[in-house]
């Protein structure tokens, strides 16, 4: 019930704006502004995708977690789902999803508000050492058993038991 309350509200909204601007505007240029921002849409989608992708790329090959690169590109995503659907008000939303400014901006809002909410942790991570990186001083790659990556089942064991977290 809540999905099709979630329609029915869009379709209205949508509705609502498409009306108050044709009626401000006429008609043929509402339809040219619809056209027009969408087209706008899919260019800043395709600029914007392939650069979230390529950030992803060098953070993963930097070694990096690659976590503003992923929220950056989900955020694309959003904007590519959201110019598909027609109306003004997904387009508006979908360019802020789009123009790198503003998803910087609901980046941010988006991380605060999953701080607040308990649901999300955040981790900083600074290593020198790591997938495709190379140390001070070395031409290559670190040898396994120079302090370079360790196999699976090779490390160091730590005996110990899990507790259940306690209840307050």
């Amino acid at each position: 019930m809540p999905i099709l309350l979630g329609i029915v509200l869009y379709a209205v909204v949508e509705i609502a704006a498409v009306v108050a601007v044709a009626s401000w505007i006429g008609i043929g240029w509402t339809l040219l502004l619809l056209l027009g921002l969408s087209l706008l849409g899919l260019v800043l989608l395709r600029r914007e995708g392939s650069r979230a992708l390529r950030s992803f790329q060098l953070a993963v090959a930097d070694g990096r977690p690659p976590g503003r690169e992923v929220l950056s590109g989900m955020l694309v995503l959003l904007g590519a789902v959201l110019i598909v659907l027609p109306g003004f008000v997904t387009d508006v939303l979908a360019l802020l999803c789009l123009l790198p400014f503003s998803r910087r901006l609901i980046g941010r809002v988006l991380v605060a508000w999953a701080l607040t909410r308990g649901r999300a942790t955040v981790l900083r991570v600074s290593s020198t050492r790591g997938p495709g990186t190379v140390p001070p001083g070395r031409d290559g790659p670190v040898p396994p058993g120079d302090g370079g990556p360790v196999p699976p089942g090779a490390g160091r064991v730590i005996e110990g038991e899990i507790e259940p977290p306690r209840e307050p």
